[in-house]
């Protein structure tokens, strides 16, 4: 009985101890420069975002936020180099909701985004927005819906890489339109929409503080928002519903995700940093004037919400044959 006794007491001890040690950890985080891994390049719609919070975070913390492009892989090249850091809070993923589309997407991914990322903190949504080459013959949805179907996989389209957000908003506009185009992909939004620009290919759906500048200058001609609601920042843009494809809705979610393994009081004090972060009024101002809504959530919120996504493109993308090597 004294045996065992001491062997509660000795575990109890021990939790109490790593706690502590794991507050104590928070308490002092950062103690040092933390780096923030974004998986597509510079002026992408997920770097911007990102470039916005870094130096409100950088004045929170008293250390710097260093933001780290690595394009490539649809967003999975930053990802895995996230899943496998040291789990300690000074190496993080911003990502968007391309991370929830990849694990069905691609058959044999170097990382497990259910268990090797720790959720922290959904940031921030915003639409997509579907954008035309000014030269195509199209004035709405429906006459390049029309167009799309007299020339089967002609149409060429354009993403900021396979399985991200963009990419899969035009697959299941395709899907539900009942129409066949063929994707190029590239290594982030600016690049794409540059692509439609040049009149390369015809249409991308890019992030609409991506987007929207260029649809103004009258360099692109924007059809079309995503969300199931017209956004504030373009009130003029129906959505793909009031355009005629009933049922759709995609949204560009963005999130900052930690190495499983994490401590979870740094997790936390990271999560509730990000949402002091975005709720300071000159950020939400900024976000608002490109059509971004802040969000702020809770690490549990977030996987939950993380967990729903996951679940959700598992499904669409079973119905609609996608599948990458």
């Amino acid at each position: 009985m004294k045996s065992r006794m001491h062997v509660l007491v000795c575990s109890a001890g021990a939790i109490v101890s790593f706690l502590l040690s794991c507050a104590a950890l928070a308490q002092n985080y950062p103690a040092k420069p933390v780096r923030v891994l974004i998986g597509f390049a510079a002026g992408s719609s997920t770097d911007v975002v990102m470039r916005i919070i870094g130096p409100k975070l950088t004045e929170v913390w008293g250390n710097q936020v260093i933001v780290d492009n690595r394009a490539g892989a649809g967003g999975n090249i930053a990802a895995e180099m996230v899943a496998k850091s040291t789990p300690d809070g000074y190496a993080l993923l911003f990502a968007n909701g391309g991370i929830a589309i990849a694990p069905s997407l691609y058959k044999n991914l170097p990382y497990n985004a259910r268990t090797d990322l720790a959720p922290v903190a959904l940031v921030t949504t915003m639409p997509h927005i579907m954008c035309v080459n000014r030269s195509l013959p199209v004035k709405s949805v429906s006459d390049f819906v029309a167009l799309a179907r007299g020339k089967p996989r002609e149409v060429l389209f354009s993403s900021a890489g396979i399985g991200n957000s963009d990419h899969m908003a035009a697959e299941l506009f395709a899907y539900m339109a009942g129409i066949k185009m063929t994707h190029v992909p590239n290594k982030g939004g600016p690049q794409a929409l540059n692509d439609v620009i040049a009149g390369e290919v015809a249409v991308t759906f890019p992030a609409l503080q991506t987007c929207l500048p260029q649809a103004r200058a009258g360099k692109v001609r924007a059809l079309a928002v995503t969300s199931a609601k017209r956004s504030a920042a373009a009130p003029d843009i129906p959505t793909m519903q009031e355009s005629g494809v009933a049922g759709y809705e995609h949204t560009l979610w963005y999130g900052l995700f930690a190495p499983a393994g994490t401590p979870p009081a740094v997790v936390s004090k990271i999560s509730s940093d990000i949402s002091r972060v975005i709720a300071s009024r000159d950020v939400r101002d900024r976000f608002a004037a490109s059509g971004i809504e802040t969000v702020g959530s809770s690490p549990a919120e977030f996987a939950q919400f993380f967990q729903v996504e996951l679940d959700k493109w598992a499904k669409v993308i079973k119905a609609t044959g996608i599948q990458i090597e």
